[in-house]
């Protein structure tokens, strides 16, 4: 009897390890829809199949028309965002941006993401690992992992300021991944700064800390660093405190 309990706990774990394996296997395969891409030098150009792009992508797969054999690759590094649809939902359309972020925490240094706050002083991107469309709502959603033997992939919130070359990793799953290391990013206002350091401030104040270093008045429009496109948000993720 207890053999053949511990027969079937084996069996059970097993198959929630090999579904866990496939979810992840097919978030390896690339999923194509019609989309545009915005370029960093102004141009836009529309594609019939442009890849969803997954974490640490550097490189995407297009089509410019459907007729054309197979796909070619464009730089991630050359782009500012993608505005993509399902083609039986072409009226509602995403849009993810490519943010070039420095690695560091073991995460990957390429991502892909939505601005979910900002002001004038900086913008906060939020990047999951993956992203999957609904086929019957067209919508766009991120995907974790979890059980099995696979990892819960985390939510990641970078901070970009003008001038800056790489995105900053700032909030690991809605709280400040360092303390101090996260406290240096807004060392020119000291007050900000210190109550970081010392876990006054929570990943939840990120929109009162974004509105303070921009002269401590709260702003309509973030800083100009991304296109202006009117879309509905894929993930508008409201940052939690920290645990």
């Amino acid at each position: 009897m207890k053999k053949r309990f511990l027969l079937v706990l084996t069996t059970l774990f097993a198959c929630a390890t090999i579904h866990a394996q496939f979810a992840q296997m097919s978030l390896l395969t690339p999923h194509y829809y019609p989309g545009e891409v915005y370029f960093k030098d102004g141009h836009v150009e529309e594609f019939a199949e442009l890849e969803l792009p997954r974490v640490g992508k550097s490189k995407l797969g297009v089509k410019k028309n459907a007729e054309d054999k197979g796909h070619v690759e464009i730089n991630a590094a050359d782009i500012i965002g993608i505005k993509i649809w399902h083609k039986n939902f072409p009226d509602k359309k995403h849009v993810l941006y490519y943010v070039h972020a420095r690695k560091s925490y073991m995460q990957n240094d390429h991502q892909w993401g939505n601005p979910v706050m900002g002001s004038a002083w900086g913008v906060v991107f939020q990047c999951e690992q993956n992203y999957q469309m609904d086929k019957k709502t067209g919508d766009l959603n991120f995907v974790k992992f979890v059980g099995g033997n696979a990892p819960d992939t985390p939510t990641l919130y970078y901070l970009v300021r003008p001038g800056w070359e790489q995105a900053e990793l700032l909030l690991f799953n809605g709280g400040f991944p360092q303390k101090k290391k996260s406290a240096e990013l807004f060392s020119e206002n000291e007050e900000i700064a210190t109550a970081i350091k010392k876990g006054k401030l929570k990943g939840s104040d990120m929109q009162y800390i974004l509105d303070e270093m921009a002269g401590g008045k709260k702003t309509e429009e973030p800083v100009k660093i991304i296109p202006e496109i009117k879309t509905d948000s894929v993930s508008n993720g409201v940052v939690g405190d920290d645990e």
